[in-house]
């Protein structure tokens, strides 16, 4: 019996590390779909398996086309991060040109601050 409760412990550890990882790639959805509907809805599963296979396909495409646009998110983030950080560098050198043409002194870096 105890084998029992330790078998149904670790089937349960199992799913709870399957879902968090699921969680973290986005793939929830799926995972719950690909679980639940051979599972539960077996008779229209096997009956409609050609539809039943399209639709994970369609979730996992979907899934595809998130991890595309925070991809894009993020590239876009850090190349327009790199603009301004870019343009404050020419500002700066601007600056340190422009004091030294009037002879040296203190070049301001305040508002070149993030």
């Amino acid at each position: 019996m105890s084998m029992l409760y330790f078998v149904f412990g670790a089937g349960i550890l199992l799913l709870s590390a399957l879902f968090r990882l699921a969680a973290v790639f986005r793939l929830s959805i799926p995972l719950l779909y690909a679980l639940v509907v051979p599972t539960l809805f077996s008779g229209w599963y096997y009956s409609h398996y050609m539809l039943a296979n399209v639709i994970w396909y369609i979730l996992l495409a979907a899934t595809l086309l998130s991890w595309v646009y925070s991809l894009i998110r993020k590239v876009s983030a850090l190349l327009e991060q790199r603009r301004c950080d870019k343009a404050r560098e020419e500002i700066f050198i601007q600056r340190v040109r422009e004091t030294c043409r009037n002879g040296g002194g203190i070049v301001r870096t305040d508002d070149l601050q993030d």
